[in-house]
């Protein structure tokens, strides 16, 4: 135990891209060891920030004087992440949408952040064509190079905050009508590269509905609520909000109109329409306890698996023999311990898992626990199975 958390100690100083491949490494249960993710899921990506002057002078290079005149930043910051620190604020000036005096967030990028995770990343790369060039071991089955390359995709995009805006976007139009569901809204006017601006969302901490003595028909809503937003982003809108953990997630209203505030959109997942129509499928097939439509098709979703064909049906025998034993079992309700089964049984057969169904069972996964500490007796069948059935239909 003291050696792991000296590991995690280790990994915190290391600096921004340590932390997030750390992060996105303990999600990924079909490349690492149950121990390995419990252990390191405990990661924070708080860090020290920087100063306000160097806030000050970014936002100088970015806007110039006109655009510092435009907003009233308080220059305390109210958040600080591996790649940005966040402030609160006002328009001092009307802007293309929104009146004078409308409070605003300022998310500015940590300098020379890029630089930094460029070097990183190199020396990752070098590091993991080390280790599958070994002599010894079957360290080639674990794809690292393949496995930073993907890693790179996923962190790379992060740092670029125009992109952020962009999901935001996205995430304001896929929940546009919906009462229950609100993210923030970028001011594209005010937005680059390094620094995004978008209006603030106020609210009290999901994690304060967690206390004794918070009235149980609330808790009941926010569970079926979050529930919900995250079946509909996997089944219904391809595009997964990527970090969808308690601290991102805000509660605005007063019951019975209470009101997720979602936050920090930079990881965003989007399958495509082949891998989310297969996603459908394996999830869909599972919540039937359809063990062999479920193991055929992630079978058969990368092509570059090693699995023989023979390995190939030991796992979907696998996956069958899953479903049958666990057949009083809800999936959705207990999709962990399904994915350390499955990526169990893909390790044994080499079957090269989709990042993709991983990704989208880990977004469940993660609400789904929050939704059973807030309202244990929630009927999570009767909140999946009408998103299922409409996205086969699709």
């Amino acid at each position: 135990r003291v050696s792991w958390n000296y590991a995690l100690w280790g990994i915190e100083q290391a600096g921004p891209t340590w932390i997030k491949l750390t992060q996105w490494a303990s999600t990924r249960q079909d490349l690492f060891s149950p121990k390995f993710c419990r252990h390191f899921r405990k990661l924070q990506d708080d860090t020290e920030g920087h100063s306000w002057e160097e806030t000050q002078q970014i936002l100088k290079d970015q806007f110039g004087e006109k655009g510092l005149e435009a907003m009233e930043i308080n220059p305390i910051p109210i958040g600080s992440g591996c790649v940005a620190q966040v402030y609160q604020g006002r328009l001092k000036k009307p802007s293309v949408h929104y009146p004078k005096g409308t409070k605003i967030a300022i998310k500015v990028q940590h300098p020379g952040i890029w630089n930094k995770v460029c070097v990183d990343f190199y020396i990752f790369h070098k590091i993991a064509k080390f280790l599958e060039e070994m002599p010894y071991g079957n360290l080639q089955f674990l794809s690292l190079v393949d496995t930073v390359i993907q890693f790179r995709d996923v962190m790379i995009p992060q740092l670029d905050l125009v992109i952020e805006a962009s999901h935001l976007k996205r995430f304001n139009q896929n929940f546009g009508g919906d009462d229950q569901v609100a993210f923030p809204k970028p001011l594209d006017e005010l937005t680059t590269k390094k620094v995004l601006v978008e209006t603030f969302c106020e609210g009290t901490p999901i994690i304060n509905y967690l206390k004794e003595g918070t009235p149980e028909e609330e808790r009941k809503q926010l569970a079926h609520i979050g529930l919900r937003m995250t079946l509909q982003m996997i089944f219904l809108h391809d595009f997964i909000h990527g970090d969808l953990h308690p601290g991102n997630i805000l509660v605005s209203g007063k019951y019975p109109n209470l009101k997720y505030q979602v936050l920090d959109c930079g990881l965003a997942l989007e399958m495509g329409p082949t891998q989310h129509e297969n996603i459908v499928k394996v999830l869909g097939a599972f919540t039937r306890k359809d063990g062999r439509v479920a193991g055929q098709t992630m079978a058969e979703m990368r092509s570059e698996s090693q699995a023989t064909a023979e390995g190939k049906e030991l796992f979907i025998n696998g996956i069958e023999e899953i479903c049958d034993m666990d057949a009083d079992k809800n999936f959705i309700e207990n999709v962990g311990d399904y994915i350390t089964d499955i990526c169990s049984l893909a390790c044994i057969h080499r079957v090269k898992l989709e990042g993709a169904f991983v990704n989208a069972a880990l977004a469940v996964e993660i609400m789904e626990g929050l939704a059973s500490a807030l309202y244990p007796d929630l009927r999570v069948q009767q909140v999946a199975l009408p998103l299922v059935m409409k996205a086969e239909l699709m």
